[in-house]
C-alpha cells in the first residue's frame, strides 16, 4: 500500500464529517490517501476496495452487514470506557433519538463493543486505549494524527527575553476546558506573582450534545470557575495560523485534564506534540499518554498536584535555559517518533492487514 504500489486504491469511508475537515478525518485517514495518492469515497453504495468508519458512523447499518469488503474502525476516543451507566445510556439514545445509529437502543459503548468485534482491524490513537480494545478484536494498529498542517517552530534561544508579560497557551475543544477549572485557584496564585495572560485557542460556541445540539458560549464554561482571572482570558477562535501566532507570542502551554473523566484520561499524546512543535515548553496532567511520552522524551512535562502545577511553572518562567533545553528534547522525540515516514507506513500497515 505504500509507496512501491502498483494500483492505488478506492477507500470508502464514513466520515466524522461530511466536508471531510474535521481534525480527525483530515489529519488521519484522508492526510495518508492524498500523500499516497488513493481515493476517499464518501458514497458507500459505489464499488470500494476497502472501507473505513468513524465514530460517527451508524454501526448498525445493514450496509456493513452486506457489503463483502474489509472493514476498519478508525476509533480514537475512550467510548469503550464510559464515564459511568447513566453517561452511557443517554449517549446511546442520542445517537439513536437523532438517526446517527439504528438498531436497538442501548449504552453507546455496547455499540461501539460491538462494532470492534465486526471490524476486520480497529486503529486506535494510544497504547492505553488499544489495551482495552483488544478484550474485542485482537486486530489493532496504533496510529496518531498527523500534524503536518502546522509548521514546526525553533524555539528562540533568547534567555534575555522580557518577562515582564507571560502568555500562557491552550489549545483544545470546549469540552476538555473543564481540565483548566481544576488548577484554577494555583493559576491565581501564579497570576498573582507573575504578569500571567491566557491565551485559549478554541470554538467560541459549542454543543452540549453529540456536536450538534444546544449551542452554548465557550466563555459561559470559564466565567464559572475562572472568574478571579477571567479578564486575563483571551478566546481565539480556533485555526492554524491563530495557533501559530499565538504560540510565537507565548511563554509556554498547558494541558490540564480532569482524569476522572475516563475519555479525558485515555486521551492520545496530540496536545502536546503539537505544543512542542509550535516551539513552547508545556506542562500536563498525569494522563497515561502523557506521563509514557514525557518519560521517553526525557522532559519534565507532568504534573500530578498543585503544587507541583506551581512549582513547574515557576521554573519555566524563570529559567530560560531550562523552558528551550525542554522544547529541544520535545522536538528530538518528534523527529524520532512522530515524523511522517512512520505515520504514512503505519497506514500503510493497517490498509494491508485489513486486506489480508
Amino acid at each position: 500500500m505504500g509507496p512501491g504500489m502498483t494500483h492505488k486504491l478506492r477507500i470508502g469511508y464514513w466520515p466524522l464529517s461530511n466536508s471531510l475537515t474535521s481534525a480527525g478525518d483530515r489529519r488521519r485517514l484522508v492526510y495518508w490517501a492524498r500523500a499516497r495518492g488513493h481515493t476517499v469515497v464518501t458514497d458507500l453504495t459505489r464499488r470500494v476496495d476497502v472501507l473505513v468508519a468513524s465514530e460517527n458512523a451508524d454501526f448498525n447499518s445493514n450496509f456493513f452487514e452486506s457489503a463483502k469488503t474489509p472493514l476498519i474502525f478508525d476509533l480514537v476516543d475512550g467510548y469503550l470506557s464510559p464515564l459511568n451507566p447513566i453517561d452511557d445510556i443517554s449517549r446511546g439514545v442520542a445517537k439513536k433519538i437523532s438517526g446517527q445509529i439504528s438498531g436497538t437502543v442501548k449504552p453507546f459503548s455496547y455499540h461501539v463493543k460491538d462494532f470492534c468485534k465486526k471490524a476486520n482491524l480497529v486503529v486506535c490513537s494510544s497504547a492505553e486505549q488499544e489495551t482495552v480494545i483488544k478484550l474485542h478484536n485482537k486486530n489493532t494498529q496504533i496510529i496518531l494524527d498527523s500534524h503536518d498542517e502546522i509548521p514546526l517552530i525553533i524555539p528562540s534561544r533568547n534567555v534575555d527575553r522580557p518577562t515582564s508579560q507571560n502568555r500562557i497557551l491552550w489549545e483544545g475543544q470546549p469540552a476538555t476546558i473543564s481540565g483548566i477549572n481544576l488548577i484554577a485557584l494555583t493559576l491565581k496564585g501564579l497570576s498573582e506573582k507573575h504578569e500571567l495572560y491566557f491565551d485559549l485557542i478554541t470554538d467560541q460556541k459549542y454543543f452540549k450534545v453529540l456536536n450538534k445540539y444546544f449551542q452554548r458560549d465557550t466563555l459561559g464554561l470559564l466565567e464559572k470557575n475562572l472568574h478571579d482571572i477571567i479578564s486575563k482570558v483571551n478566546i481565539v477562535p480556533w485555526s492554524v495560523n491563530a495557533l501559530v501566532n499565538q504560540a510565537k507570542e507565548g511563554t509556554l502551554a498547558m494541558i490540564p485534564i480532569d482524569l476522572s473523566v475516563p475519555i479525558q484520561a485515555l486521551k492520545p499524546e496530540n496536545r502536546l506534540l503539537i505544543m512542542w512543535r509550535l516551539g513552547l515548553p508545556c506542562l500536563t496532567s498525569a494522563s497515561p499518554a502523557y506521563s509514557r511520552v514525557s518519560i521517553s522524551a526525557g522532559v519534565d512535562a507532568v504534573c500530578e498536584s498543585p503544587e507541583q502545577w506551581t512549582e513547574k511553572f515557576n521554573q519555566i518562567l524563570t529559567d530560560r535555559n531550562f523552558a528551550y533545553r525542554e522544547v529541544l528534547k520535545g522536538q528530538d522525540y518528534l523527529h524520532e517518533q512522530h515524523n511522517q515516514k512512520i505515520l504514512l507506513h503505519k497506514w500503510d500497515t493497517a490498509i494491508e492487514r485489513a486486506l489480508g
